[in-house]
Formats: C-alpha cells, sequence, structure tokens
C-alpha cells in the first residue's frame, strides 16, 4: 500500500477508508451509552467524548467502528493506543489534549 494524492476513479474502482484506531462497538441503550473494545471490555469511560452526543442516537442503536484521534490533520494512532491502554484518570487528561472521532 502507499498514498497516493488523487483516488483512482472509474466504475471499476471501490474504496473506503482505512482508520487506523480503536476498534470499539457503541450500544445505545434506554438510559445509557455503552463502548466496548474488541475483547467485550466496557471502555466507556476512555472515550467519554463519543459517548455524550450518542445519548442524542434512538435507543437500541448500535455502532461498529473505529474510535480515532486527530493531530495536525492526520491521524495519530500511538494517541488512540496511549488512550486505550491508560487508566480512566489518565484517559480523562489525555481527552482534554486530543478529542476522539
Amino acid at each position: 500500500m502507499r498514498a497516493v494524492p488523487v483516488l483512482p476513479d472509474g466504475a471499476s474502482w471501490w474504496f473506503e477508508p482505512k482508520f487506523d484506531g480503536h476498534s470499539t462497538v457503541l450500544r445505545r441503550t434506554e438510559d445509557a451509552v455503552i463502548l466496548y473494545a474488541r475483547s467485550g471490555r466496557i471502555v466507556t469511560s476512555h472515550w467519554m467524548e463519543l459517548a455524550v452526543p450518542a445519548m442524542q442516537l434512538r435507543p437500541g442503536t448500535m455502532l461498529d467502528g473505529e474510535a480515532v484521534i486527530w493531530r495536525e490533520g492526520r491521524l495519530d494512532f500511538g494517541a488512540v493506543q496511549a488512550r486505550a491502554a491508560s487508566s480512566v484518570t489518565r484517559a480523562y487528561a489525555l481527552a482534554a489534549r486530543h478529542l476522539a472521532s
């Protein structure tokens, strides 16, 4: 794989962006939003800035995706790893510096 300045065009080309992030499943319950890591561990506290706006989703909604952190216009996988592996207190401090998407 290599970066290119312009995506190929034409009917035979299909693509989707590949985001290097923390694989996360978001579940909107009747009362809350719960985020799970791939292992099944609850990680809501580590990604609270994703959970809070997800309260606007309809109960029963589930999303499967990647929690990512953008820094200076680029994805920062190191920042994502640091957040995912941190304590809850440290995750809050890291979130204050760099919000996740």
